[in-house]
């Protein structure tokens, strides 16, 4: 063995750790979640006089990427942020959010067989050009009532609002407060179908 070979071989593993130094280390995304829920409304029970599903969604709303769209220029593209993520997929917010918010007024007899499903269509945020955006919010609502005689009800909903900021934070933010205005209005629609 040459004394040549002999010093490459001896300098190979600094060479290998030098090596991985020098990798691109990736940042773990930001996450993002709809905020602590607010206190549950005046007047309310605390408990809930119905079973609430858990929410569905297509599947291009069923992973945790925050969604958005640049209508002005591809409008039919819909893309994520790469560096931000939800902390779980929006459905599965949406159902924790309803259960904490969608008490029951305490005049309202409890119907533990009734059942309300929603289904989240919408949830995203589209920019109208490359500094302003908006998020929209978009889902419909079928209550089962727990007597037989009793009618099916569905209600739709699409709320749109300016994004604070035409980022990810933004849209997380804007999002965020587009669920808590739906929440008093489906309650309203709720205790109206379920407390009759």
């Amino acid at each position: 063995m040459t004394p040549r070979l002999l010093a490459t071989l001896a300098l190979a593993p600094t060479l290998l750790l030098g090596g991985c130094s020098l990798a691109p280390v990736t940042p773990a995304p930001t996450v993002y979640d709809l905020g602590p829920a607010p206190s549950a409304p005046a007047g309310s029970s605390g408990r809930l006089a119905w079973r609430i599903a858990d929410v569905t969604a297509p599947p291009w709303l069923s992973e945790d990427g925050i969604a958005y769209r640049l209508a002005y220029q591809q409008a039919q593209r819909q893309q994520h942020y790469r560096d931000s993520i939800w902390a779980a997929p929006p459905p599965a917010m949406l159902t924790q959010r309803l259960r904490e918010r969608l008490v029951t007024p305490a005049s309202c007899p409890a119907r533990p067989a009734a059942l309300l499903a929603v289904n989240l269509d919408e949830f995203e945020q589209v920019f109208s050009s490359p500094d302003a955006s908006y998020v929209v919010l978009r889902l419909h609502a079928t209550f089962w009532p727990a007597s037989a005689t009793g009618s099916t009800l569905q209600q739709h909903w699409r709320l749109q609002r300016p994004a604070p900021t035409a980022d990810a934070a933004g849209a997380a933010r804007g999002l965020a407060e587009a669920v808590d205005e739906l929440m008093p209005q489906l309650a309203d629609w709720l205790a109206a179908a379920a407390c009759r």
